[in-house]
Order: C-alpha cells, then sequence, then structure tokens
C-alpha cells in the first residue's frame, strides 16, 4: 500500500515562528538544528520552512501507521543534496522545494518492511 503526503508552508509564518526557540525544537532533530545553526539568518528561515513542509508531509504518508513528533524525524541530504530520510524500516521518497514566499514537499511511503 503506498500513502502520499503533501504540505505548503508560508515562509513569513515560519520567520515569526522562529522566533520562539521551542519552535526550532519541535521541528528539528539535533542534527538538523547543528546544520540550521551554521547558516545565515535567512538560509536559516529557508531551511526550517522547507524541513517543517516535509515532516508534514512525512506525518501525513505515515499517518496510517504511526504519527511521528517533528523532532524524531532527521532528514539529512544525499552527496546531490536530495533530501532523504530514514524512520524505523519505512522506505519514504521525499521531495522539498521553495519558491519565493513558500516550501512545499511531498513524501510517499513506498513500501512498508
Amino acid at each position: 500500500m503506498e500513502n502520499v503526503g503533501i504540505d505548503i508552508v508560508e515562509i513569513a509564518r515560519v520567520k515569526k515562528a522562529i522566533q520562539n526557540e521551542r519552535f526550532v525544537k519541535k521541528v528539528l532533530s539535533e542534527d538538523e538544528i547543528e546544520k540550521y545553526n551554521s547558516f545565515s539568518a535567512n538560509r536559516q528561515v529557508e531551511f526550517i520552512a522547507g524541513r517543517f513542509a516535509a515532516k508534514e508531509a512525512i506525518i501525513k504518508c505515515l499517518s496510517d501507521h504511526e504519527i511521528p513528533s517533528m523532532s524524531i524525524l532527521n532528514i539529512v541530504n544525499s552527496e546531490t543534496g536530495k533530501p532523504m530520510i530514514k524512520y524505523k524500516d519505512y522506505r519514504i521518497l521525499l521531495s522539498i522545494s521553495h519558491e519565493k514566499e513558500y516550501a512545499v514537499a511531498i513524501a510517499m511511503l513506498e513500501e512498508n518492511k
């Protein structure tokens, strides 16, 4: 069975939300927080907006199985920059895109081993 999740986020809303450090800790894993802290302020907003959209999409695609918290989902990038997620035994395909005022992501649960 394949499940799909999609989410879109207005980057301006995320810019306001990150003023509260609890939001950052709620959304990002420890590894992602380290990466986030290495970016300029503008890149931080774009990064967390993309991760927020991606994690919402992942949660939606897993909703028939479980609903993980965002901070335990750790998204990494391949050598070519492609976002990837490893979570338990799930095989999840993921894509994140940014366009001016929005970040969007789609996740598809390919198979559950």
